[in-house]
């Protein structure tokens, strides 16, 4: 287990010079920009990839597409992009990279997880879903505690869920559904297995398949949750996770 920690704490201090976490655009750090703007910053995160170091062309491939827009004429991003309002994503994971340290990441590997953190919380975290319409007050004057080793390893881990253009909607692996009302979709796999394999995994349908094709390719169980975005800002965050 420490020569895993320490892999994943050195990887950490590299991305500090990870050009895919650099866009910036308008004075924001976003994923977001006009598509001219994400194009170039695509052209030059391939520039600089060499086959055996193309961490930055992986991330930037679940990042968005610059042939997908939103309804404002901006790049959309992927399907998992929670932020919104004031929050930006690669502000965020700039800063979760610079700030997460060894015992973090120690502490989402191996938990209780404490969620005494105040760095960025990327959204991800069912359990921290905080709906004005369940409480007493407005959620959006506290401060959210979160787990930054988990959003550190969650952000490394999105190279396993890329996006593609269909037409002019967007894509993201595992997910199924519109915008507000989509769904994510993953398996757990019952044998250890290579990260090539685990990529090819999250971009299979795992929901349609009979058990048999499961079992004959390792999956033990199939899991979804629920992708809810809030009607004032549009925050995203996951319901729940049910097995099917």
């Amino acid at each position: 287990f420490e020569g895993i920690l320490t892999a994943i704490e050195l990887d950490r201090r590299d991305c500090a010079h990870e050009a895919a976490f650099a866009l910036t655009y308008d004075g924001k750090h976003d994923l977001k920009p006009p598509p001219a703007r994400f194009r170039a910053y695509l052209l030059d995160i391939a520039q600089q990839a060499t086959r055996s170091r193309r961490r930055g062309v992986d991330l930037v491939a679940a990042f968005a597409s610059d042939v997908v827009t939103d309804n404002n004429g901006n790049t959309k991003p992927t399907a998992l992009h929670f932020t919104a309002g004031q929050q930006q994503f690669l502000k965020m994971a700039t800063e979760l990279c610079a700030a997460t340290n060894g015992d973090d990441l120690r502490e989402a590997l191996l938990g209780p997880w404490r969620y005494e953190r105040s760095l960025p919380v990327m959204g991800w975290d069912a359990t921290t879903a905080r709906d004005y319409a369940l409480r007493a007050s407005d959620p959006a004057t506290d401060k959210k505690q979160g787990v930054p080793g988990a959003d550190w390893l969650a952000i490394r881990g999105l190279p396993a869920v890329p996006v593609a253009p269909r037409s002019d909607r967007l894509l993201t692996a595992g997910c199924v559904g519109g915008w507000k009302t989509g769904r994510f979709r993953w398996g757990l796999w019952s044998s250890p297995i290579e990260r090539a394999t685990v990529r090819s995994l999250m971009r299979l349908d795992v929901e349609g398949m009979t058990s048999p094709e499961r079992n004959a390719r390792g999956i033990a169980i199939v899991l979804s949750c629920g992708i809810k975005r809030s009607d004032q800002g549009g925050y995203g965050s996951f319901e729940p996770a049910t097995v099917i």
